[in-house]
């Protein structure tokens, strides 16, 4: 009999999971509301429960015990950001680098030195509909809802199919309170910061975050409940005059409401959300003709899904999610004559646009536990994407059905072995028949883990890729309807050793290396026969090597984690006979260093600091004299000073300092050609300087 020991403050739901004679039992503690997950201590041995994932797992169970390697961005580290966007939470995570495109106003992402369409982003295990590669969708989930976000590294293609080559990032949302009785949770956030030297209370210049929402639970296990969110970002001069802004003005509203069941055997919920997106761009104005011109990227967004779980019996659990998805994004051009005032709409080709895309998903899997150490776990999954507007070749649809299977099997306590596999079919081209997966986890002692895996990732062609076509008087560019499905070999190892004795001082560290051999790669290539048109193709093979650090450091007060990365990218070029004569590496590696660190002063405040240093990216490229040189980013530093006061139960002050080193754009370089011709340099947008916030939530 051991005595479990839940320390005090403010949490929803712990699972520990006790296995003795090989048998589990699950014992959950639901104290409170939700602000982070707690440790459990058994008092007896002193053994630890760290943070519970859901990501692929059979299971939510321990991070520790996962066979993956994954790492969680908990609701306190989402607190303590101050957090108004996901790119606010991603942009000091170790191994993920962010670009933006200021025309578009999006940003994408990297993950282990790949980027777009090979990562799969997902909202509590469903994918996400997006426009194009870039992940729009990241920048269009309010981040008011987030509990936590748990990023899988490496393929997980059986379990999730088509983009997860480099990982997936879930965003967990939060879930609404069955505790017994009548209970009401209300909520409100309000937060404003500046842009550079730029802000106006309220609405106009800086940003600004409005949140309130209200959920009640019945104690016969229904729940309901909805949020409302608007964020108002007002753009940046920058070192632009006029009317012209090198950041972009944008406003989203973003509404929310689930309503759910949960029994002891039984959960169902169903969650809608809706966005209203514009993003303004001001022409600067003809001094000639005293004219200029606004034109507006207005998106709508509807996520409709569904999810249940079912114990059928101590040996066979099921579950089910369905959803159905609408985007639709349009160009609205409007020409405005400052002499009259009148407003018109453009007549110039591409002026005027719209584009449809809707997603219907869903997926049933089943765990079942054919003996003590033997698990399965399959599974159907089916998506079907459509696509219609100005910019796709007709009225285009792919279907796809896989079936999946994953087994877990520990045939010895310090032995965890996963193998997987996955069959497609697919409307349009020929899907890969088997994608396999292997997994394996070594307990070497009570402070030692190893993790060993394999994985055959595949990606499909995306609807844009197949059927895209754009033209105007800068853009000539069209889909390819013959593309393959591009294929990797994906293999990762870790060893992570943990403090085991002191539970009120931990100290985790993590030594983790992978490498990823890509064929078939997808890119957009310029026609060497009519410069200017674009086509995308099956052309590229593409590698990515390299290794993490990361060490975390938890006790009473203090939470500290500071890692360091080194990924290497494919040179291209290495094995192309016409230049066999250059001197040159097959990769070109790039440094990262992070750093988050909290302290907790006693009945002051938490002081929070994020810092990441992104080196040089320089890759081997040819360059306008039909040369070979080093072209790319220089490096850069960016840090977040928040501090965050509980003044009372219901009320939390944050105030911080986002972007210490006032970065505005990186240098791009290009040197080293091979004749020994000058430089070229330009710049990459990446922050507004500066900026200063204040934010206060209220919870009920």
């Amino acid at each position: 009999v051991f005595e479990l020991k839940a320390p005090a403050g403010n949490y929803t739901m712990v699972i520990l999971s006790i296995v003795c004679h090989r048998r589990e039992m699950l014992v959950t503690i639901k104290p409170g509301q939700t602000t982070q997950v707690p440790d459990i201590t058994i008092i007896e041995n002193k053994t630890q429960l760290g943070e519970i994932v859901v990501t692929g797992q059979f299971r939510p169970q321990s991070l520790q015990k996962s066979v993956y390697k994954m790492k969680v961005i908990g609701p306190q580290q989402i607190e303590s950001k101050g957090a108004t966007n996901v790119q606010n939470l991603l942009n000091t995570e170790v191994g993920i680098r962010l670009s933006n495109d200021m025309a578009l106003g999006e940003t994408d992402f990297e993950l282990m030195g790949m980027s777009g369409n090979n990562i799969k982003v997902l909202i509590d295990g469903v994918p996400m509909i997006d426009r194009l590669t870039k992940k729009q969708s990241l920048s269009q989930i309010d981040v008011n809802t987030i509990e936590r976000v748990e990023i899988v590294e490496g393929p997980m293609s059986v379990i999730y199919g088509s983009d997860a080559l480099a990982g997936v990032i879930n965003i967990i949302t939060k879930k609404n309170s069955t505790e017994t009785g009548k209970r009401w949770k209300i909520g409100a956030r309000i937060q404003e910061e500046t842009i550079g030297g730029e802000y106006q209370p309220f609405f106009g210049k800086g940003t600004h975050n409005q949140n309130v929402s209200a959920n009640y639970s019945l104690k016969n296990g229904l729940f309901a409940g909805g949020s409302f969110t608007h964020n108002g970002f007002g753009g940046w001069q920058g070192s632009y005059t006029g009317r012209a802004k090198q950041w972009q003005p944008k406003e989203q509203y973003i509404m929310s409401g689930q309503l759910g069941m949960k029994k002891d055997k039984f959960s169902a919920w169903y969650r809608l959300d809706y966005l209203d997106e514009n993003l303004l761009t001001e022409a600067d104005i003809n001094t000639i003709t005293n004219k200029t011109s606004d034109k507006e990227f207005i998106v709508d967004r509807y996520t409709h899904q569904i999810q249940t779980e079912w114990k059928a019996s101590n040996k066979l659990h099921l579950s089910a999610a369905g959803s159905y998805q609408f985007y639709n994004r349009r160009t609205r051009t409007t020409n405005i004559d400052l002499n009259t005032g009148k407003e018109t709409l453009s007549l110039d080709e591409g002026a005027q646009d719209e584009t449809n895309f809707s997603l219907l998903f869903g997926r049933v899997t089943g765990v079942w536990s054919l003996a003590k150490n033997l698990t399965l776990q399959p599974g159907i999954e089916f998506q079907s994407t459509r696509g219609v507007g100005d910019r796709i070749n007709g009225k285009q649809q792919i279907e796809n059905t896989a079936l999946f299977l994953s087994t877990e099997y520990s045939p010895w306590a310090w032995l965890n072995i996963r193998p997987g596999i996955r069959s497609n079919f697919n409307s349009v081209f020929n899907a890969p028949k088997a994608v396999p997966s292997l997994n394996t986890k070594f307990n070497l002692s009570e402070a030692f883990d190893l993790r060993l895996s394999y994985g055959r990732g595949y990606r499909a062609p995306t609807l844009q890729e197949l059927f895209y076509s754009f033209h105007d008087s800068n853009h000539n560019i069209n889909g390819n309807p013959n593309l393959k499905a591009e294929h990797s070999n994906s293999y990762m190892g870790s060893l992570v050793w943990r403090s085991v004795h002191k539970p009120e001082f931990r100290l985790t560290n993590t030594l983790s290396g992978f490498y990823n051999d890509f064929s078939n790669r997808i890119s957009l290539i310029e026609s060497s026969e009519t410069p200017g048109y674009y086509l995308y193709y099956n052309i590229d093979r593409y590698k990515t090597t390299g290794f993490t650090i990361e060490n975390t450091l938890s006790s009473k007060k203090l939470k500290a984690n500071v890692s360091l990365s080194y990924v290497g990218r494919y040179n291209s070029l290495y094995e192309d006979e016409d230049y066999a004569d250059i001197k040159m590496t097959q990769f070109r590696f790039s440094p990262e260093v992070s750093a988050n660190i909290s302290y907790e002063i006693e009945k002051i405040a938490t002081i929070n600091l994020f810092y990441k240093f992104t080196g040089k990216r320089h890759e081997y490229m040819i360059n306008s004299s039909n040369e070979i040189a080093l072209q790319g980013l220089n490096s850069y530093q960016w840090a977040d000073l928040t501090l965050t006061r509980k003044f009372t139960k219901h009320i939390t002050v944050n105030l911080g300092a986002r972007n210490l080193f006032n970065i505005t754009e990186v240098s791009s370089t290009a040197t080293g050609s091979s004749s020994g011709h000058g430089t070229s340099s330009g710049a990459s947008q990446l922050g507004c300087g500066r900026s200063y916030s204040a934010g206060i939530v209220f919870n009920l």
